[in-house]
């Protein structure tokens, strides 16, 4: 599949984005969904909103700020930067911004840089406003797109962008370099031409950009933010202007300096955290057959002989055909370092499989895994292009990126055959290195253009910023993208000044909120707004709210049938037929189960994991609606559901319908917030009443 070049503007003039197809059948993106996991993980754009303001004006130092045609409504800006420092007398692209005065009296400036690499900041503006929350009243925000993302001439390399298949495939590869070879192809040199721009967009220059507009903008120093990718960053920026800064948060963070290319901690990290969700969940460490991560190395040598496929629900309610294999348990695996839901039931699943000869619920994870976590939306929101530019020119690469394409993927396969056997298991190196190249981009670099200028992202030695600024890196314990021990090191390297916190239960960013899971966010945005509101007193953090931060209520099990299922207790007095109590417990499953499927959906409507359905209305207060809706083959659910996501609380009114014996209604409630949920049941069975507690399943 050869790349096509699309039509480029006159010498020296930048297009707002520029595009090229590699890939003319490549289907179009789905539609974005409620939400979309951080740093692999997509945050909807706000909606326009065009008015009378949108001609409106705000000076801020030397730039001249238009209304934003965006909601909630901010400030638009963009300086034109050069493309290539080395020719300043070149292209320029124009780096964009969005700026949030205080509401009160500004006493300074928060600076937010996101992820990827690739999302633009500004897509993630009401996750940043809301991070800031009452710190809003003294700080103004900049939602700063580094170039290449979001309102920074977002790269779209149509090919790439719209390549939707496995990524460990030479049509992808043909893809990556198709995208470099059209970043060369697209800007003109002083000299007449074209600049070597596959190497421009990496972190160093960046940087370069953030300290242009805040000079620009006057700002004295500003509070630095940056999440995922964006610790990177803010550890290249922190480390060359460290005089403009007042404060650093580090949230998620990679280490720049001694990366090892096979990011071993995150294997490390994976083996650990599987068996500490099960034995923090009492359901889980009380009833799961055994533990999570032999399911899940079982599950890795019966996929190897025999794949499995099946029958399942997509994320928009369709009916799909879908197929786990090795690689697809690579994903799984390496996707629950930012989603919740697999820890929650990858090693239940598993189980089933192995226990049950059970697909239905591992199937129904991959399709929403694969569906969700790996799929990224359209420019601005995300560019694919600009992953690569930053992944291929700044990250360390198991080959010698100024090699030949053919030499490179010599030097892979020598990389994974001097591997232990047991690095990753219980996946083989070869295995481990085809990983979605979103998560880890083993062999996405191969056939990138090779570098045509060194620019690498820090040049200082530790200690990285003076002593004087305060740097705080969060890290959740559970994130095997960036593990807290890679944050411990940062910390270490950034110097005395800097102080790492762990926050137990979290994955993969701790202060933004998670639309797909909203509440265990809390501890990490009040340690952010404790530190910037006053960096000097880091040493005294209270740190308290880390002893508190909930568990993941994990799965000890798929039951196979209603008799299966852990019933619910009844209260002293009671006497609740066992049956009633099970039939109970599989009504609260079917709302649990809906309840964490419902921010991954792409529309309101969904199946049940056995058959039904149920319909979801509502954001922050979500009213859920089941029609027959079956956990188990044998038994049913209808009713209704409330789940107010702002403070974690549900009520249920259901009626379960047992294929044999009588039905029982059931009002139900628990807060998903709680440390360790509990349920409480009233409701009757043939005319008797039943009351009963129960945890979460």
């Amino acid at each position: 599949m050869g790349g096509v070049i699309a039509a480029l503007a006159a010498a020296l003039a930048v297009p707002a984005a520029f595009t090229v197809s590699t890939d003319p059948t490549a289907r179009v993106a789905p539609a974005a969904s409620h939400a979309v996991p951080v740093a692999a993980f997509a945050r909807p754009s706000a909606a326009p909103a065009k008015g009378a303001n949108a001609a409106q004006s705000l000076q801020v130092g030397s730039v001249r700020l238009t209304a934003c045609e965006a909601n909630p409504t901010g400030w638009c800006g963009k300086v034109a930067e050069p493309l290539d420092r080395g020719d300043p007398a070149g292209a320029t692209i124009n780096v964009g911004f969005e700026w949030y005065p205080a509401t009160g009296t500004a006493q300074g400036t928060a600076v937010a840089v996101d992820g990827g690499p690739g999302w633009g900041s500004t897509s993630s503006r009401a996750g940043y406003l809301g991070l800031l929350g009452p710190l809003r009243a003294r700080r103004n925000l900049l939602v700063f797109d580094l170039r290449g993302t979001g309102r920074s001439q977002p790269i779209t390399c149509s090919g790439l962008q719209n390549f939707h298949r496995s990524t460990d495939t030479d049509a992808f590869r043909q893809a990556v370099a198709g995208c470099g070879d059209q970043l060369n192809h697209t800007w003109k040199r002083s000299d007449g031409g074209w600049a070597h721009a596959s190497d421009l967009f990496g972190t160093a220059n960046a940087a370069r950009d953030l300290a242009d507009v805040l000079q620009r903008l006057q700002q004295p120093p500003v509070d630095l933010y940056g999440d995922s990718y964006g610790t990177w960053f803010a550890q290249t920026y922190a480390s060359r202007y460290p005089q403009t800064l007042r404060s650093v948060t580090l949230d998620a963070s990679y280490e720049v300096l001694g990366l090892d290319p096979w990011y071993p901690s995150t294997m490390a990290t994976a083996k650990t955290a599987f068996g500490l969700v099960c034995s923090r969940s009492a359901a889980c460490a009380a009833n799961a057959p055994r533990d999570p991560w032999s399911a899940i190395t079982q599950l890795a040598a019966r996929l190897r002989t025999a794949p499995i496929s099946g029958t399942t629900t997509d994320l928009s309610g369709h009916s799909v055909t879908e197929t786990v294999t090795t690689a697809t348990l690579v994903d799984l695996v390496a996707n629950a370092g930012f989603d919740r839901a697999v820890y929650k039931s990858l090693g239940a699943a598993a189980d089933a499989v192995l226990d049950q000869d059970d697909s239905v619920p591992l199937l129904r994870l991959a399709a929403q895994s694969v569906g969700y976590d790996n799929t990224m939306p359209a420019p601005p929101s995300y560019s694919d292009g600009l992953y690569f530019a930053v992944a291929c020119t700044d990250y360390p690469q198991l080959f010698d990126m100024s090699a030949t394409p053919a030499r490179r993927a010599q030097q892979l396969q020598q990389a994974e055959a001097g591997e232990p056997a047991d690095a990753f298991a219980p996946f083989t190196a070869a295995e481990w290195a085809g990983v979605n190249a979103y998560t880890d981009s083993f062999t996405g670099c191969l056939g990138w253009p090779a570098p045509a200028h060194s620019d690498p992202p820090i040049t200082a030695t530790p200690p990285l910023v003076p002593a004087n600024l305060p740097v705080l890196v969060l890290g959740g314990d559970l994130d095997s993208l960036t593990p807290a021990g890679g944050g411990q090191r940062v910390a270490q390297q950034a110097g005395p000044s800097a102080r790492f916190v762990g926050v137990p239960n979290l994955t993969h960013i701790t202060a933004m909120a998670d639309p797909a899971w909203p509440g265990p966010e809390a501890c990490g945005q009040s340690l952010y707004r404790q530190f910037t509101a006053d960096p000097g007193a880091l040493a005294t953090l209270d740190t308290s709210c880390t002893a508190s931060t909930p568990p993941i209520p994990t799965l000890p099990a798929y039951p196979e049938q209603l008799s299966d299922i852990v019933p619910a207790t009844a209260q002293p007095g009671d006497q609740a037929d066992p049956a009633a109590l099970r039939a109970a417990a599989a009504g609260v499953a079917t709302v649990d189960d809906a309840v964490g499927r419902y921010g991954y959906l792409d529309g309101d409507k969904d199946s049940g994991l056995r058959g039904g359905s149920w319909s979801a209305s509502g954001n922050t207060k979500v009213t859920v609606a089941f029609s027959a809706a079956r956990w188990v083959p044998d038994a049913s659910t209808s009713g209704t559901a409330v789940w107010d996501r702002s403070d974690g609380s549900v009520t249920a009114k259901l009626t379960v319908r047992p294929d044999q014996g009588p039905d029982v209604t059931v009002d139900a409630s628990w807060n998903t917030f709680a440390a360790t949920p509990t349920v409480t049941l009233t409701g009757s069975v043939s005319g008797a009443p039943l009351r009963a507690t129960m945890s979460t399943p």
